[in-house]
């Protein structure tokens, strides 16, 4: 199950947050045996946010969370798409989103440990 928290301090609009969650369903398969149907997303908007000390008016953290790891290319594409997303959508440019995966060896689902 992956795990994609969008953070940011633009307000969104709820027709906004359900293209990009619907997009994000679509983008996750651009990593291997990643899909849409073991997705969870939390987008969290209106956030207060400080980046090298300085409060953004505008920025994003992308926050994702995998089982396993993924070929870096994978990872890479999947990257690119998530920043097209967020400048299409949420008009964020590309020196306002930040994008971090975390791939994990160990992940707690349906009661027990993988």
């Amino acid at each position: 199950m992956p795990f994609i928290a969008v953070h940011t301090t633009t307000a969104l609009r709820a027709e906004q947050k359900d293209t990009i969650a619907s997009e994000l369903g679509k983008i996750v398969t651009l990593i291997p045996n990643k899909s849409e149907s073991v997705l969870m997303i939390d987008i969290s908007d209106g956030h207060t946010m400080y980046f090298a000390g300085k409060k953004m008016t505008r920025c994003a953290f992308v926050d994702v969370r995998c089982y396993k790891q993924a070929p870096f290319e994978n990872n890479k594409a999947f990257t690119e798409a998530v920043f097209k997303l967020l400048q299409d959508v949420a008009e964020l440019e590309a020196g306002e989103v930040y994008v971090s995966i975390s791939e994990l060896p160990v992940w707690g689902a349906k009661g027990s440990l993988k």
